[in-house]
């Protein structure tokens, strides 16, 4: 909340003028450049004004923490099952992997990473995440990927346009009502889950350990 003075500020905060700017000097001096500039006495008299640097930091700070608070509720909702394990198991997948390239293309970041068995995939993220959190090439990081995003198909057609294809096989079946949830091995403790509609079952005749190419496409993966 803006204030318009230090006095007024310092009495919202329940604070002494003095100590409000035992605090002001205290930023000044551990900031690169002044944060809050006297300005000397003139036609207006003289005050205190909040510098440029101050606003672009405070900028900074809006942004990042509405980026934080993005995530945080991806994640809450990625874990909202976790009072129900089958839920859980089949709403979302967490594949660790090792950041092995990065690509900037304006205010969005192109992120390779191979996973623990060795294949490649692409996600795109937000700029400022990856410079918020210094990822960079060998950076451990994770992938969180909804079922609903992971198609499967049971060969790799050249003229499907997602950048990321997967070799699995069917590790168990689970038919709820119209959909069905399939969990896919990549490898050793690496799964992917997948829904698909009943009748994709069906039609694909899918049965478990069945080699399936999953799919899926760079912005519907979340890198965190």
């Amino acid at each position: 909340m803006v204030y318009g003075s230090i006095s007024q500020a310092a009495k919202a905060s329940g604070v002494t003028y003095k100590t409000a700017w035992d605090w002001i000097d205290r930023m000044n001096t551990l900031a690169p450049k002044p944060l809050v500039q006297k300005i000397s006495g003139g036609k207006g008299g003289g005050g205190t004004i909040v510098t440029v640097y101050a606003k672009e930091l405070l900028q900074t700070y809006e942004e990042v923490d509405a980026l934080h608070q993005k995530h945080l509720e991806t994640l809450e909702k990625a874990f909202d099952y976790l009072d129900d394990e089958k839920e859980k198991a089949f709403s979302f997948s967490r594949l660790d992997a090792e950041i092995t390239h990065i690509s900037v293309h304006g205010n969005r970041a192109n992120v390779e990473l191979r996973l623990i068995c060795g294949s490649l995939i692409n996600i795109q993220s937000p700029l400022s995440f990856v410079e918020v959190n210094k990822l960079q090439i060998g950076s451990k990081s994770s992938v969180l990927i909804e079922s609903e995003a992971v198609s499967v198909s049971r060969s790799l057609d050249k003229e499907i346009s997602s950048r990321n294809k997967l070799k699995t096989r069917v590790q168990d079946i689970r038919i709820d009502g119209e959909d069905v949830l399939l969990t896919l091995l990549l490898c050793e403790e690496q799964y992917l889950t997948s829904r698909i509609t009943y009748k994709s079952y069906i039609d694909m005749k899918i049965k478990k350990g069945d080699e399936l190419m999953a799919i899926f496409k760079a912005y519907s993966a979340t890198l965190f």
